[in-house]
């Protein structure tokens, strides 16, 4: 019942498993985290969890739990670690495979580890964004990939001059924007790969007037954002991280001459991936009653 009860005061639950080798081997960690509820005996699952249960331990075979609401942990996260000073495991954590689990422990992750990011991984991020809704089936998106360190700083060189007018207009003080504008060119050097979605205009289909141009134009975006997010999850699924920065879209020229990609591409997003240094700190999100405004 003291478990039931905390449940109750805070939904939140961990489990950390440590495997610290006798024989001097390399320490490894992995910490679990979900949330956890009661699943009543009206509701759907609660038959099979009982029956799980008894399964595993005899001795609920005799006991009369079918009347009782059982604990039920979902929306699972993990994290990893092995050897001295939190270093990563050779191989990413699995990520639960419900899509509500997914879309809930998806993070925008800022610092990566030095490790390379499987090709595999991206390929199947990028033919994942390739199914994503659009205007009149167009996929008017395309990808640009940036491995190489050199591409990378190059890169972030070019969007400098215009990363510091901007946050000058700001009205910033000069450390200030020194500082920020050090950590947007670090995360593009150190992200292992950067992905940069493209608008793709070029197969709209067209009309005589510009309001429904524009409304063509604007569901193209729409589906932009459809396909990153197909990207982002896949990314997650595969047991590693990324995170959307939106700068492309202040400066599409210069990203575009940089990546020396066609000018029928718009270059809108800088998507860093690879493997999380550290877990990033979750912004709080709208109950259910605050996003939906009107049900009729």
């Amino acid at each position: 019942m003291a478990r039931v009860g905390l449940i109750g005061a805070r939904a939140e639950v961990a489990l950390v498993v440590v495997d610290d080798p006798e024989d001097g081997g390399r320490l490894a960690v992995v910490h679990v985290r979900g949330r956890a509820r009661l699943l009543e005996v009206v509701e759907p699952g609660h038959a099979e969890a009982i029956a799980g249960l008894r399964a595993k331990y005899p001795q609920y075979r005799r006991m009369a739990i079918d009347t009782r609401p059982v604990i039920e942990v979902a929306d699972l996260t993990a994290t990893s670690w092995r050897g001295d000073a939190g270093r990563a495991v050779d191989a990413p954590f699995p990520r639960p495979g419900d899509l509500a689990a997914l879309v809930r422990g998806r993070r925008s992750v800022r610092a990566f580890q030095d490790r390379p990011v499987p090709r595999a991984v991206v390929e199947q991020a990028i033919a994942a964004a390739g199914w994503a809704p659009s205007p009149h089936g167009r996929q008017p998106w395309r990808f640009a990939v940036i491995e190489a360190p050199a591409r990378r700083a190059a890169l972030a060189e070019a969007m400098a001059a215009t990363w510091r007018a901007q946050l000058e207009l700001d009205g910033q003080d000069a450390a200030v924007v020194q500082t920020r504008l050090d950590k947007s060119r670090e995360r593009l050097r150190t992200a292992p790969v950067l992905i940069v979605p493209c608008l793709y205009l070029a197969d709209l289909d067209a009309y005589p007037d510009p309001d429904r141009q524009a409304a063509e134009t604007t569901m193209a975006i729409q589906s932009l954002g459809a396909a990153v997010q197909n990207l982002l999850l896949t990314v997650y699924a595969a047991g590693l991280d990324a995170g959307w920065m939106c700068a492309p879209l202040f400066c599409p020229g210069i990203v575009r001459d940089a990546l020396s990609v066609d000018a029928t591409l718009v270059p809108h997003a800088l998507i860093a991936v690879g493997y999380a240094a550290k877990d990033p700190i979750r912004r709080s999100r709208y109950s259910l009653d605050e996003l939906i405004v009107s049900w009729e």
